[in-house]
């Protein structure tokens, strides 16, 4: 049960990581546009944010004692996505002509708007990695399985936000909803306590969340 429920966390997070990294690029177009630029900025700040966010959740991960600091990250990024739609418009509108013509005016709309709450989220992999250790005999195993998982909510993410949620789904109702499964996902790791092995690895550079962006 603790590592279905850490396996769980993993696949909603890698979903809602690569499915945001979609849906920015229409939230982004209206401003920008949706040429060549506006992608190599997105995936450029996704790939840079993972890359932070590894850093500052292997130093958590390290402290850690149980899952309550991964509950806050996980919160924290839901509140950031919840916001996103009432704020993201408004503060596009105010870069100005001169800033949407650049073409690194996307760039740091995209610095702005993402990479807050992709941080956070990168974070997850490595205290999930610290979390699901429980025997040495077993560490391939079980953080293999854990990067397969997230690895599959990166694939979800990215097919279901292109072929279902921009179809039927307004695309402001995506970020809010996505917010509140990962505010749900995030209070539901602080109330419930998984209590981490006090010899856990070394989380390796893989990622359990944000391993297949691209």
């Amino acid at each position: 049960m603790r590592l279905m429920a850490l396996y769980l966390t993993s696949i909603v997070c890698g979903f809602c990581m690569m499915a945001l990294e979609i849906l920015g690029g229409r939230f982004i177009q209206p401003a920008f546009g949706s040429s060549i630029d506006v992608w190599a900025a997105i995936i450029s700040v996704f790939i840079l944010s993972l890359s932070i966010g590894y850093v500052i959740g292997g130093r958590i991960a390290d402290r850690a004692t149980s899952n309550a600091p991964l509950g806050w990250v996980i919160t924290i990024a839901g509140v950031l996505y919840c916001l996103m739609p009432w704020y993201g418009m408004p503060f596009m509108e105010a870069l100005g002509e001169s800033i949407h013509t650049a073409r690194w005016g996307v760039l740091l709309a995209a610095l702005i708007l993402y990479l807050a709450p992709s941080l956070l989220l990168g974070t997850v992999s490595p205290i999930l990695v610290k979390l699901v250790f429980t025997n040495a005999a077993h560490v391939g195993r079980t953080t293999g399985t854990l990067y397969a998982i997230g690895s599959l909510g990166n694939v979800l993410g990215v097919l279901i936000a292109d072929y279902l949620l921009l179809v039927y789904f307004s695309l402001n109702a995506n970020i809010f909803w996505m917010g509140v499964i990962l505010c749900l996902l995030g209070l539901a790791h602080m109330a419930v306590r998984v209590q981490a092995s006090s010899s856990a690895p070394a989380s390796g550079p893989e990622s359990a969340v944000g391993g297949g962006v691209a």
